[in-house]
């Protein structure tokens, strides 16, 4: 979903809502057809917020790149792994735990690492 997806389906919603306020007591077949081919293009963008397009299958990243062990039998994504490589980055970085390349000496001061 996008921002102009979005405001695809905020724009269809208002001119639909402008046409059923216009419209007589006994509305002509035009009218009816231009309220259905709005509110057609309505449900279209409503669909497309729903669905997560792209490989990855990723809310944040759907059209990142897909792990290339993603689906490898011989050496398989820990649980909870996805396709998109971005987020599957983070959680290797997250489970590698932090990086410390300065320590502090007894003195309180900060010493690089061996």
């Amino acid at each position: 979903m996008g921002y102009a997806d979005l405001r695809e389906l905020q724009t269809a919603l208002t001119t639909a809502s402008d046409i059923a306020s216009s419209l007589q007591a006994a509305p002509t077949r035009r009218d009816a057809d231009q309220l259905v081919d709005v509110l057609r293009q309505a449900l279209t963008a409503a669909s497309s917020l729903s669905t997560a397009t792209g490989p990855t299958g990723c809310a944040i990243h759907p059209h990142g790149a897909v792990d290339p062990l993603y689906g490898d039998p011989e050496d398989p994504l820990p649980a909870g792994y996805g396709k998109c490589l971005l987020c599957n980055d983070r959680r290797r970085r997250a489970d590698a735990g932090p990086h410390q390349p300065y320590h502090r000496d007894r003195g309180g001061h900060l010493r690089r690492s061996a």
